[in-house]
């Protein structure tokens, strides 16, 4: 088992994200689809817990905290969009910029009229996104290659 959910650190109700420290965070979301793709990638369940912040984004996860007497209690799920509208109200109060990553221009023009009715105080860009595949370290061969006789002589 790569991920343990009993020791896993929760922000535990939304009030929580009032807390989080200011400036740049890691903030990962974690629910049942999560969890299950975690314990087949031990890759994914590095990157699940080195994060800043773990939010329970499923009823699965809180309920299941619960029943194994976790560490970490969730009231309730806190879903990625209570995280978006609370960081997007924190900056609207501040005044600032959000970018938007891999919008297209049609995407970004939808999302600025929204943004000028919801969050006055903001404005909203895109942030062009260049597809970067993962490389994963690879893995030493099972045994070493065959060499013959003949390419060790010459």
């Amino acid at each position: 088992m790569l991920l343990k959910l009993t020791n896993l650190f929760l922000v535990e109700n939304r009030q929580g994200l009032a807390v989080l420290p200011e400036g740049k965070l890691l903030i990962n979301t974690i629910n049942a689809h999560s969890y299950n793709t975690a314990q087949k990638d031990r890759f994914f369940a590095e990157a699940l817990q080195r994060g800043d912040v773990l939010i329970p984004d499923g009823a699965s996860i809180v309920k299941a905290c619960r029943w194994l007497n976790a560490k970490s209690k969730p009231a309730g799920r806190i879903a990625g969009w209570d995280l978006f509208e609370f960081e997007m109200n924190k900056l609207n109060r501040k005044g600032g910029k959000c970018f938007f990553m891999g919008s297209s221009e049609k995407v970004l023009a939808l999302i600025k009229r929204r943004a000028a009715v919801d969050f006055p105080h903001l404005s909203a860009k895109r942030l062009p996104f260049r597809h970067i595949p993962l490389r994963r370290p690879r893995r030493p061969a099972p045994h070493p290659p065959r060499t013959s006789l003949k390419n060790l002589l010459y």
